[in-house]
């Protein structure tokens, strides 16, 4: 299978590894001085259980819209989720040159939040947008061509208009993606997995970020456990809003099976060390978001997501101001 992944950052650096090993051919997409490096080095993923290391085709975005996408089967967009319109945008341009849409990539997401898929549909065919989240798993750059990754990695699939041509390929995608060491599920509903995945993110990665510390501490700590818990119950309460219907059982089942994952350094912890933009809109603003259509407050996702933006941004200027 050729497949394009655009973002070599942590998860996307790992599921193209882990794919280019099995036999499939892998174009990374990037940008920066990563894409620089890229072009002319291997890229190293390690894991406890294993290494991949190799030399992987790499392109800008601008190039890889120059190729015919008839070429290509699926492409997987790893980025930060404030990415996916523009990145959206380039694709839509791209298979307009295509006669059919029968000829078009899918289009997979594996990234952060519950609005990336309706972003693609306003670009993409809707019958191609296949939605994902990854599970299990945490990934980082170490440094430039070095990412590294841990966990038992449980990757969840699932068409966003069910077809059986879209049932087909998330098969062989699937037989793929078990010939390595990770798990893969298909989901009839994966609007209601990314729901779910966005409880746990919006109980742990704004608030790991703004205290410095790791979740199993702060679930251990009794004050922070109901900080935590409360994040994860307004998540819940907001996916009424656009009909998944998730209720507070869901947020304290999510909330019990969270304090049995290893400890995890979220990536927007990660994200404000590395002075990068955070996924605070795409998580914590989409819950506070969709209270307000419900007509209710997110006090504790607003208190953790407010004081993190200021207190993130002062850092950012202070930083500007001293070089």
């Amino acid at each position: 299978m050729n497949i394009v992944v655009v973002g070599a950052g942590g998860i996307g650096a790992y599921y193209g590894m882990i794919l280019h090993d099995v036999g499939c051919n892998i174009t990374f997409v990037a940008r920066g001085e990563n894409l620089a490096y890229l072009k002319e080095n291997k890229l190293k993923m390690t894991h406890p259980n294993y290494i991949i290391e190799d030399k992987i085709n790499t392109l800008s975005i601008e190039e890889l819209i120059a190729l015919n996408p008839e070429n290509f089967d699926a492409v997987i967009i790893a980025t930060k989720a404030m990415s996916t319109k523009s990145i959206s945008e380039s694709l839509a341009s791209w298979i307009k040159k295509l006669s059919s849409s029968l000829k078009v990539p899918y289009y997979i997401s594996l990234q952060n939040g519950v609005e990336n898929e309706d972003v693609m549909c306003e670009y993409y065919p809707k019958d191609f947008v296949i939605g994902g989240l990854t599970r299990l798993i945490v990934s980082h750059t170490l440094k430039l061509g070095h990412v590294h990754c841990s966990g038992e990695v449980q990757t969840l699939l699932g068409a966003l208009k069910h077809t059986e041509e879209n049932k087909s390929f998330l098969e062989k995608f699937k037989n793929i993606l078990d010939k390595t060491q990770t798990t893969t599920i298909i989901c009839e509903d994966i609007k209601l997995e990314l729901w779910n995945k966005l409880i746990i993110n919006n109980g742990v990665n704004a608030i790991c970020a703004l205290i410095q510390e790791e979740s199993g501490p702060l679930l251990k700590n009794e004050k922070t456990a109901k900080l935590i818990y409360g994040l994860m119950s307004e998540a819940a309460r907001a996916s009424n809003a656009v009909g998944v219907n998730l209720t507070q059982d869901d947020a304290k089942k999510m909330y019990e099976l969270m304090k049995t994952f290893q400890s995890v350094k979220p990536s927007m912890w990660v994200d404000t060390q590395n002075n990068r933009d955070l996924e605070l809109d795409e998580i914590c603003g989409v819950v506070i978001k969709n209270c307000e259509k419900l007509g209710v407050d997110a006090p504790y996702t607003r208190t953790i997501a407010t004081i993190l933006e200021y207190t993130y941004n002062k850092k950012r200027i202070n930083l500007l101001k001293s070089k």
